[in-house]
Formats: C-alpha cells, structure tokens, sequence
C-alpha cells in the first residue's frame, strides 16, 4: 500500500481520502490498485456501516495524473491503444465492479477540483455533498480522447442526456450551485462546513437500521434495469426479510414512544 491513500475505519464507518494535495490528489497507477484493494475488503465487512469517500486540501480528485502519461505518448499507436485497453480492464473495470457492489450506502465528501475518473468516483457514490468550491470537469474531449471511466452510462442517469452532453462534449467546468441543481450533486455547502456536515450526515445513515438500509439500496440500484413486476418482485423479498428482523420491532416501538432507535446488526 501507498500513502497516497489514506483508509480509516472508526465508528462504523470507512473512511476512504485520496492523499496527493500537492498534486491535487491526481490517481496514480498504484493508487488505483490500493483503491481496489480497499474496495474489495469493505462489501462483506459487518464492521462497516457506511463508506464514505474524500480528498485531502483543496481538492477531491483531479482525475488520472497527466504527468505520469509521458512514457506513454512516445509509444506507437498501436502500444498506446493496447496500453489503454490493459488499463481499463485491469483497473477501471474492477474498480467500478467493486463499487458498485459495495452494499453500504457510499458518500463523495467533495470540493475543488472533480476531473475526470474523479467525476466518476462521486457518480458511484450513492449521496453526494459538495463544498460551493467544488468544479466538476470531464475534460476529455480537450484531450482528443473519449470517455473511459464509465461515466457514458451513470452521468446520463444521473443528470439526464442533455446536460450529459453538455457535459462532456463541451468539457467546461460545471460549479457546485449548477451540479446540485441538474441533480449530479445532493447538498452544497460553504468550504468550511463541508468536514461537519458530511459528519452530520454519515450520524443521520448510522441512525438507520443498516439491514434496511442496504436493501432499500439493493431495490434502488436493480430497478435501473428492471420491469415494474420484477421490481414489485424484488421489493417482495426484501419486506420479507425487514418483517423478520429484531429491528423492525425496535424501530416501530421506538417510534410510538418517541425515542431514537437502538438498532443493531448488517
């Protein structure tokens, strides 16, 4: 492991802060593979409630470092292509799987800059809160290259087509107040409060009953691609296993004696 990551994990949650400020916090090859590394420990951890992602200094991240692509560009065409190809299917595909199966709900902690697979980190996070500094760039097309990260596929779901392509056709900042208008973004916040309200938050997900939580995620991320009668199905199953837990009983009897919930377990 590099320290260009740092991992902590404390009260229930995992803490996930990329660790180059003096270079924005720009991903390097060996911190793809420490992220990865970090990512596929977390999916069966009971220990870990909620995971959260963030930058340290002024900036989340500002995608892949450019810097360390030199001795790529002195390749021939056809090495910088298989180049690319070894890169996205033996980083960024993995990556994005262990992502996307991570059962904790996952929240981007972000200001600065946001470029590129930086963008694409907060589209597989579930809730985003973003500093009024935060510029959120997919400067690809600047860069005669094309998307490569995924974000084809979430960016559209997230913020819809038109705004998709304004996006990354254009490849030009979009600012906090805008991200969290078109729905890229949940919450916008002064610089200086951004470390208190994303503790506020995470403490709002861990009053949750974290079964409930993990399968209302579960029901939210397979309807993207389901009917509404194997939607309806799917919510079926999961009551089934809400109506069962000890948690469900905690919850409603805390909620007729207005107190908080002592709930416990996955």
């Amino acid at each position: 492991m590099t320290d260009s990551i740092e991992f902590e994990c404390r009260d229930s949650t995992a803490w996930i802060t990329f660790n180059r400020p003096n270079a924005r916090n720009a991903l390097t090859a060996e911190m793809m593979g420490d992220l990865l590394g970090m990512l596929s420990g977390l999916a069966d951890d009971p220990k870990v409630r909620v995971v959260v992602l963030r930058g340290k200094g002024s900036d989340f991240c500002s995608g892949a470092d450019v810097g360390a692509m030199a001795t790529l560009l002195a390749l021939s065409p056809e090495e910088r292509t298989a180049s690319f190809h070894r890169t996205i299917d033996e980083r960024i595909v993995p990556i994005l799987h262990a992502f996307r199966r991570l059962p904790q709900p996952i929240v981007a902690s972000v200001r600065g800059y946001v470029i590129g697979i930086g963008v694409q980190f907060a589209l597989l996070s579930d809730l985003i809160i973003a500093s009024e500094t935060a510029q959120f760039i997919l400067p690809q097309v600047k860069l005669a290259h094309t998307l490569d990260h995924g974000e084809s596929w979430l960016l559209p779901r997230r913020i819809g087509l038109s705004k998709a392509m304004q996006l990354c056709l254009l490849g030009e900042p979009m600012n906090a107040a805008d991200a969290e208008r078109f729905g890229l973004t949940n919450w916008t916040t002064s610089d200086q409060a951004l470390e208190k309200e994303t503790g506020q938050l995470v403490a709002r997900l861990l009053r949750g009953a974290p079964d409930a939580l993990r399968r209302t995620k579960a029901l939210l991320v397979v309807s993207e691609g389901n009917s509404l009668e194997r939607q309806l199905e799917a919510e079926r199953m999961h009551v089934g296993f809400g109506e069962a837990s000890d948690n469900l009983i905690e919850a409603v009897g805390a909620f007729n004696e207005k107190r908080a919930p002592k709930v416990s377990g996955i």
